[in-house]
């Protein structure tokens, strides 16, 4: 679903996150029955601390310079693009509705259940909604997804976009695009076991939010206030050293004395404390609900050795997510360049495939 959308074709997903805007634009063909996707384009850019926070865009000019050198470092011709706000930016409900409306009888019944649930203004929002089927307890009633945010917060990311050169085509909310992802792409991974339990672990730089899948549908998402800027800090503060250095140490590891005990041990340990947690929060909603695998993607998920060290905290099957790892590439992608960041791809790759749910 989108809080903002016109059409359903092909998209560039552009992740707007409080580090880095990313671009991934994604093409898919049907070989003998089966879907394939292709990378057709992909850039990344740093932009300044502060400039975003919590998807709340602080400075539009310099986001939407970001988003013009991602489109001109990838070599993309395409200009409509989805993409998404923060999960603590929405609210989201699942309301019960009468089964067999049309489609503006529906529309009208949400716009009334909106008033409800919505702490602000209806005109001072935007909602969507997507109707999930049929409710399990009352076959007379349809379960729909009800999601809305702040007309000003999803107004914003629509100018930088704008100003960035892009048409905004859908503004997603980031759970449901990591969804998508996962939907489209593992479903035919024989090893992906999206038949079980799985959560993913997005881990970025301000926090961390963990959504659990159950048969490719999420049923729990939570935000954690832990991400790579924790890391980075906790370096400075050890070492006394500047956020460059502290930058690069966290991405490629360090030898410097201590620095294992000192500084990754306890960051890992507060980081699975939160995923363990969240875990047992969904478990207690569903006894007797086991957790198949954890994936990690997100940027602090190419920390070196993570994903072992929350396998041996957890106990439980733990890697780092590609979402790429099936498909093909243009020949202008810099395929080692997506590879070494495919984990921070996530959101942009669920954005990208917004047009083939």
């Amino acid at each position: 679903m989108g809080l903002f959308s016109r059409s359903s074709k092909k998209l560039l997903g552009i992740d707007i996150s409080s580090s880095a805007v990313k671009l991934v634009e994604v093409s898919r063909t049907s070989v003998r029955g089966q879907w394939l996707y292709k990378v057709e384009a992909f850039a990344m850019t740093a932009i300044p601390e502060g400039v975003v926070e919590s998807k709340r865009i602080n400075d539009p000019g310099v986001v939407g310079d970001a988003i013009r050198d991602v489109v001109a470092r990838s070599g993309t011709t395409a200009k409509r693009a989805a993409t998404a706000l923060s999960g603590s930016s929405i609210i989201s409900r699942v309301i019960q509705l009468p089964a067999g409306l049309s489609e503006s009888e529906m529309e009208a019944m949400v716009a009334l259940e909106a008033d409800q649930y919505i702490p602000q203004h209806i005109d001072e929002v935007r909602y969507d909604f997507d109707v999930l089927g049929v409710n399990a307890a009352n076959a007379d009633s349809v379960d729909v997804l009800l999601a809305a945010s702040r007309g000003d917060v999803v107004d914003d990311l629509m100018n930088a976009l704008e100003v960035g050169g892009l048409i905004p085509e859908v503004v997603d909310a980031e759970p449901y695009a990591v969804e998508h992802c996962c939907q489209l792409l593992m479903q035919d991974d024989a090893s992906a076991s999206m038949d079980s339990n799985t959560v993913i672990a997005d881990i970025g730089a301000r926090a961390m939010d963990v959504h659990v899948l159950h048969h490719g549908k999420m049923v729990q998402t939570r935000e954690y206030a832990i991400g790579g800027g924790q890391l980075t800090s906790d370096i400075q503060g050890a070492y006394g050293l500047g956020y460059d250095e502290a930058e690069r140490q966290k991405c490629h590891g360090s030898n410097t004395a201590g620095y294992e005990e000192m500084v990754i041990q306890p960051f890992v340990k507060r980081l699975t404390q939160e995923l363990r947690g969240a875990l047992q929060i969904y478990q207690a909603k569903d006894e007797g609900a086991s957790i198949g695998q954890v994936l990690l993607v997100g940027g602090c998920a190419n920390l070196p050795g993570i994903a072992s060290r929350v396998e041996q905290e957890l106990a439980l099957p733990v890697k780092v997510w590609d979402p790429f790892a099936k498909m093909q590439f243009a020949k202008k992608v810099d395929i080692d360049s997506l590879r070494a960041q495919a984990p921070a791809l996530a959101v942009a790759s669920g954005l990208a495939l917004w047009g083939y749910l």
